[in-house]
């Protein structure tokens, strides 16, 4: 007679692989996954009956944020709820470590959400290498596991500041350093954000030096690509450039095709990505299901205005003559950056949090400039310039059939590109819906994908591109990171203007052998661990 800590009967597996799912008992002793068969005649401390329910490995979110609040709620709710036991951070070239005490001001007002708001006090500071932000993270009572990159623009901040000019054969070795420093404190890879400051400011062969490093660890590059929109096609073909002179892995992040006007071209963009594969170059991407994207409005800003840093963007955009410049530019189809609001129109700009302008929050741009009898490009800067940058908005640029189109895709995989849920400011559904939002609306109800390639592009091909050898399939001798959920029920709520409801038939969520959610509920069992590139 077989004993156990956890043990699940009468389930559906859909064990990760794309196989279909066949019945099984699952068997857990300590944080791992001791048998899959018949169970009959075993015990157990804790009995789950799974009767019509599908077990599946726990979800791993390819592309999180948030690393920038796990310390003000380490739970990360939000992503446990929606079955993740698995977040990797770190991304958009955005992370808070390494820092250097020359331009730690600057990273401080660039990133402000980051700041008192994260209960870090004077720890930020002090991490002048990725290794002493990971050993934070370390410490804390996680809910989900956590893995991290580091981010390239906070490594050129940390040596440059926002000086918009090729680094010096001294800086960038300085660069390498601290790439290396973190590749073997345990990130998993490097981040870009291309068209963010201090990243657009890189050149290709600055990555490239930077990607090589990484290669030495057999890590992963990361990239939010220099271009979304009308320059997509050269913005992939840079990245998997970079991974072919580098020998790196390459994920673009949260593949899209920004703009109604170019629509169709990921037709072009997942030829990019197979060629490449078949050539030997190891490509794939990263996708949330939702119309809009979401990013600080400041992004609405030429990148040119950007440069020295956040508090020189607010002095300039309070300069009258430089107010009119920008509103000329965002309104320009300029093919040099990656112009949002023209890609959805200022119409389709969506103010998402901005607490210093509450009234804003909700409401499109438009709305909100009708109502202060202003033009909406006034408002916009006006809403940047009071938030000191920290406003957040949706981007409603993104069209069905893209979407579609590139989550069938064999090398895409699923991120939520969210953070925590924080119940005092709106956000992004994508934060707490996602990974429901597939399985409820493009499995179930529109049949994009069978249940089973849906489970294997958050599970198992998460895990072969992050180097986890232990996560992301249902089998004897992995961790007991699980999800059972209920497959005629499962579906998203959150909206643009509830961000925060609850999803529905997620059943449990295992983290490391623990029940860590049930009936759609965190259970606060704190199970998740800091996973290093190392020993991951």
């Amino acid at each position: 007679m077989k004993k156990f800590d956890i043990l699940i009967v009468n389930a559906k597996i859909v064990d990760g692989t794309g196989n279909p799912g066949y019945q099984a008992d699952v068997g857990i002793v300590g944080s791992k996954i001791s048998f899959i068969g018949d169970a009959k005649n075993s015990t157990a401390d804790t009995t789950i009956d799974a009767e019509g329910l599908i077990l599946a490995p726990g979800f791993i979110d390819m592309h999180g944020h948030s690393d920038v609040q796990v310390f003000a709620d380490s739970s990360v709710f939000n992503k446990v709820e929606q079955g993740i036991t698995t977040e990797i951070g770190g991304m958009c070239g955005l992370t808070l470590a390494p820092v250097s005490s020359e331009f730690f001001v600057e990273l401080e007002k660039y990133a402000g959400f980051l700041g008192d708001d994260a209960g870090l006090g004077d720890k930020w500071k002090g991490m002048t290498t990725f290794g002493a932000y990971l050993d934070e993270v370390e410490k804390l009572p996680l809910g989900p596991n956590m893995a991290f990159t580091v981010g390239q623009g906070t490594i050129r901040i940390a040596v440059m500041g926002f000086e918009n000019r090729p680094a010096t054969a001294a800086e960038l070795l300085q660069m390498k350093d601290l790439v290396r420093e973190a590749m073997e404190s345990g990130a998993l890879g490097l981040s870009t954000g291309l068209i963010y400051p201090p990243g657009v400011y890189t050149s290709t062969d600055e990555i490239i030096e930077l990607c090589k490093v990484v290669a030495e660890y057999g890590g992963v590059y990361v990239s939010h690509i220099r271009n979304e929109s009308h320059d997509v096609v050269n913005a992939f073909k840079e990245a998997i450039e970079i991974g072919r002179q580098s020998g790196v892995a390459v994920v673009i992040s949260h593949h899209k095709i920004g703009g109604k006007q170019h629509w169709g071209t990921s037709v072009e963009t997942l030829k990019l990505i197979e060629e490449a594969n078949q050539e030997g170059i190891d490509v794939s991407s990263d996708q949330y299901p939702y119309r809009a994207g979401s990013t600080g409005l400041k992004a609405a800003i030429p990148p040119l205005y950007h440069e020295g840093g956040t508090e020189k963007l607010l002095s300039r955009l309070q300069d009258p003559v430089i107010r009119e410049k920008v509103k000329a530019e965002i309104q320009t189809a300029d093919n040099s950056w990656e112009n949002l609001v023209l890609n959805c129109g200022i119409e389709g700009t969506l103010v998402l949090s901005c607490p210093q302008v509450p009234e804003a929050v909700g409401k499109t741009v438009v709305e909100y400039a009708k109502e202060q009898g202003i033009d909406p490009y006034d408002a916009l800067i006006d809403l940047v310039v009071k938030s000191e940058g920290n406003a957040g908005a949706a981007y409603f640029m993104m069209g069905d059939e893209d979407i579609e189109r590139i989550m069938q895709h064999p090398y895409t995989m699923i991120g939520t590109d969210g953070g925590i849920v924080d119940p005092r400011f709106s956000s992004h559904p994508r934060a707490i819906g996602t990974f429901p939002k597939v399985l409820g609306r493009y499995v179930r109800e529109k049949k994009v994908l069978r249940l089973e390639d849906a489970i294997r592009k958050m599970t198992s091909l998460t895990a072969l591109k992050a180097g986890f050898k232990t996560k992301g399939l249902v089998r004897e001798g992995f961790d007991a990171d699980l999800v059972i959920f209920n497959p005629e029920t499962i579906i998203d709520r959150a909206t643009y203007q509830q961000p925060a409801l609850k999803n529905e038939g997620m059943e449990y969520v295992i983290v490391n052998g623990k029940i860590a959610v049930r009936q759609n509920r965190y259970t606060n069992a704190a199970s998740g661990r800091l996973i290093r590139h190392s020993n991951s």
